[in-house]
């Protein structure tokens, strides 16, 4: 595919990833707000988590499965921006394509699955005693102890998504289609999505603004435009604020010096005037 091509399909799909991508974003920002689990005096972090999953069945399994649906939509959005990476030169091996559509297929089914195993669990813990203090702890740790294999679903899925969301800025980072920026916040993205389970309210709306920028910008809505990359096809780097002020030339508008192969002819030296010796001796 030549680069007229690849800019005429980045035109015709851009606005569907860019809809993709707030809508993914949506679902997050849904997600982390349908199910909230209530604070419980006397009782420790993970009893009172199955007890507020057993209260709110139908919020908690609307969320899990919002996440996840959220998750399959950002296939399509890490996609189209594998693809302009690639068109522009960007070091990304082949097989990170296999990455982008495995890995948010297995944080999906992880989600899912799990939701099912607590929901499970938190029956049996609400129906059951002890409850309050250590003891309910205890049995709370030991009916959450999670199959191997989920574990292994899940965790390939989380470090996979969270690689996506690292790799795949800062690569179209380096070739002009995303600002610094972008880049960076992808990098924080990838981090939170890791450690979720210990900023799940910070994972959940950093991530859904990363997306909903993502967005902004490949509508031609980011503050300042698109980098100059995302017209012209090749590898360009993103403006600078002062370049975006006029203070500085943009990114290859550079007045390159020209080889003139003729020397400049010399300035006449001027003639300088008699002095009075010699006029007198004249």
């Amino acid at each position: 595919m030549n680069r007229e091509d690849q800019l005429q399909w980045e035109a015709r799909w851009g606005l569907p990833a860019a809809l993709a991508a707030f809508a993914a974003g949506a679902m997050l920002l849904v997600s982390g707000l349908l199910f909230v689990p209530k604070d419980r005096e006397g009782i420790e972090s993970n009893p009172y988590f199955l007890l507020s999953v057993n209260e709110q069945t139908g919020p908690y399994v609307t969320s899990a499965v919002l996440a996840a649906i959220g998750a399959l939509i950002v296939i399509g959005v890490f996609l189209y921006l594998f693809r302009a990476a690639m068109a522009r030169g960007a070091a990304v091996p082949h097989w990170f394509v296999y990455l982008i559509v495995g890995a948010p297929i297995l944080y999906a089914i992880s989600t899912v699955w799990a939701t099912v195993e607590v929901i499970d669990i938190a029956d049996k813990f609400a129906a059951g005693t002890p409850i309050r203090g250590d003891a309910g702890t205890d049995r709370a740790r030991d009916l959450s102890d999670s199959a191997a294999l989920l574990l292994g679903v899940s965790t390939a899925g989380t470090v996979g998504l969270a690689f996506l969301y690292v790799m795949l800025p800062l690569r179209a980072r380096r070739v002009g289609l995303l600002s610094p920026f972008m880049g960076i916040l992808g990098v924080v993205v990838g981090a939170l999505i890791v450690f979720r389970s210990q900023f799940p309210g910070l994972a959940t709306v950093v991530q859904a603004f990363w997306l909903a920028a993502l967005g902004a910008l490949l509508l031609g809505r980011w503050p300042g435009g698109r980098g100059p990359a995302w017209a012209s096809g090749r590898a360009e780097p993103w403006p600078t604020a002062a370049q975006r002020r006029g203070l500085r030339p943009m990114p290859g508008e550079e007045e390159e010096p020209t080889l003139d192969p003729t020397p400049p002819e010399p300035e006449p030296v001027p003639e300088r005037p008699k002095s009075r010796k010699r006029r007198r001796k004249q």
